[in-house]
């Protein structure tokens, strides 16, 4: 029997764009020698519509990320391959909880996103697989051959699509790579917060994202935004008066550099 798995951990977002990015990036005196590089890419099938540009996957609540260290580790490359559904649609009983395997370098989590300033809470679950690849499968999967997406996507994350959205192989083959993004990323401990706060940075060719986040526990989520706020206000940043998903914005932003 399906149904909506409940969760106990929260990720609070502050998110600035443009211009607010750039000023909050300055007043946290970020050197992006300190951060750790990544670039990341999506799927999607984009269409042109009256409204601009649809994404179907994204409006079905799929995401498809991959993420690349920018290190060099020789023939591979360390990254990690993620499936997440936002918002989680009721699962069935196999993915109701989180789950881990180590052997195989993947894990399931359920849980929380509040992006200010509403905090709304938006139910997610990702599963997140870690793994080397070689170069030519990373080049394939970003090109436009058809089906190749599969072969960075583990045997968790087909049952998981199938499961949850009712997604098989033969529905993957139209995607199109979305990127790449170029990220970088800080964890730093703030002396208000009980756990590290992580700040992210996204550039596109027209976009720039910083966002600043911390996880806590459900029950902890309201005081934790508040905490998040107020240190960030004691480091001169004011949070934004409006939130902006920055996985959509970027999406779009990259799905319109398409020759749709």
């Amino acid at each position: 029997m399906t149904q909506t798995p409940t969760a106990t951990a929260t990720e609070i977002k502050i998110s600035f764009s443009a211009n607010e990015a750039r000023k909050a990036a300055c007043a946290l005196e970020l050197q992006g020698g300190e951060g750790h590089s990544r670039t990341i890419h999506f799927w999607d099938s984009p269409r042109k519509g009256s409204d601009g540009i649809a994404l179907p996957f994204l409006d079905r609540g799929v995401i498809l990320r991959l993420r690349l260290d920018d290190e060099d580790h020789g023939s591979k490359r360390e990254s990690d391959m993620t499936v997440k559904l936002r918002p989680c649609p009721p699962l069935p009983p196999d993915w109701q909880k989180n789950l881990k395997d180590e052997d195989e370098d993947w894990e399931f989590r359920i849980e929380e996103d509040r992006t200010g300033p509403a905090f709304t809470p938006v139910l997610a679950a990702s599963l997140q697989a870690d793994r080397k690849v070689e170069a030519e499968v990373i080049e394939s999967a970003l090109g436009s051959e058809r089906g190749a997406l599969d072969h960075l996507l583990s045997k968790p994350h087909r049952d998981l699509l199938e499961d949850a959205v009712g997604l098989k192989k033969g529905d993957l083959t139209d995607l199109r790579a979305l990127g790449p993004v170029y990220a970088v990323k800080w964890t730093q401990n703030w002396e208000t917060l009980p756990r590290p706060v992580v700040i992210e940075e996204w550039t596109t060719k027209a976009l720039r994202f910083l966002e600043v986040s911390v996880r806590t526990s459900t029950a902890d989520a309201a005081e934790a935004a508040k905490l998040l706020e107020q240190a960030l206000r004691k480091r001169n940043v004011e949070p934004p008066r409006s939130g902006e998903t920055k996985t959509r914005a970027v999406m779009s932003a990259l799905a319109r550099d398409l020759a749709l």
